[in-house]
């Protein structure tokens, strides 16, 4: 049996609040594949980001645990990058471009040559050849969520977890961001976890979506997107199955199947 990327088994989460405890997460479980696209949704403030938090290594859970590749996460596991939301505040606004890419970069004993070359692979692959020298304050706010997305692949993660990062961007620069990620994944094998309140935005990218409700939020249920890769904006959305399959999983978020 295949060992999965990421398994997490049976977690909870709990917070201490003045009134008591505040539960968040209740028994989820679930197994991330290797090089697959999960999407995690859920109503507003049901414990997305706490179990983004908790994949991440920067929280321990109360009840349970995460193992990737079979080994029990204890802390920032290596191979992971991460891409946020609000780009304007992890990107360094006096650093330039290339500089902002080759920060994670300090810890990979890469000669200065090498590093050089793995910055212009980066731009390359996210279509912003050239703009190395500019700082972030000059480029429109999707092309520096794309500096975002090439400074993490600028470390050759194997897992990459990104907590609603399209949601600061127009709706055209939305659909561009996300066949990037997309073209990102087939390029690198990236296994990816993604959080999101746009129900549209994850049946177009995953294999696999978690559905987070309640309070504790228990997993509701794993859909399979079961509509063929390579996805394209105007096919696939206008496939029935993406369709059905958006009615469904906004079904259970709202509560209504």
């Amino acid at each position: 049996m295949t060992t999965p990327a990421i398994s997490i088994r049976d977690v909870t989460m709990d917070y201490p609040t003045p009134d008591g405890v505040n539960h968040v997460l209740d028994g989820v479980s679930y197994d991330v594949a290797e090089g697959h696209f999960v999407s995690i949704v859920g109503p507003s403030g049901v414990g997305k980001t706490t179990l983004l938090r908790l994949l991440t290594g920067l929280a321990t859970p109360t009840g349970g645990e995460i193992q990737v590749r079979g080994q029990r996460l204890t802390s920032s596991p290596e191979g992971l990058a991460v891409v946020l939301q609000d780009y304007t505040r992890s990107l360094m606004p006096w650093l330039t471009v290339e500089k902002n890419i080759a920060l994670p970069l300090r810890n990979a004993k890469l000669s200065r040559t090498a590093t050089r070359e793995r910055v212009e692979e980066s731009l390359a692959e996210v279509g912003l050849t050239g703009t190395g020298r500019s700082y972030p304050w000059q480029l429109s706010g999707g092309m520096q969520q794309r500096v975002s997305i090439a400074r993490a692949i600028a470390v050759r993660p194997s897992i990459l977890v990104m907590d609603e990062p399209f949601a600061s961007v127009d709706a055209q620069t939305r659909f561009d961001l996300e066949d990037l990620v997309l073209k990102v994944r087939d390029d690198f094998g990236i296994t990816t976890l993604m959080v999101t309140h746009d129900i549209d935005e994850a049946v177009y990218l995953s294999d696999e979506i978690v559905v987070l409700y309640g309070k504790p939020a228990v997993v509701r249920d794993i859909v399979k997107i079961d509509i063929p890769f390579p996805r394209s904006q105007m096919t696939t959305r206008n496939d029935h199955r993406f369709a059905d399959l958006r009615t469904h999983v906004y079904g259970m978020v709202r509560g209504l199947e």
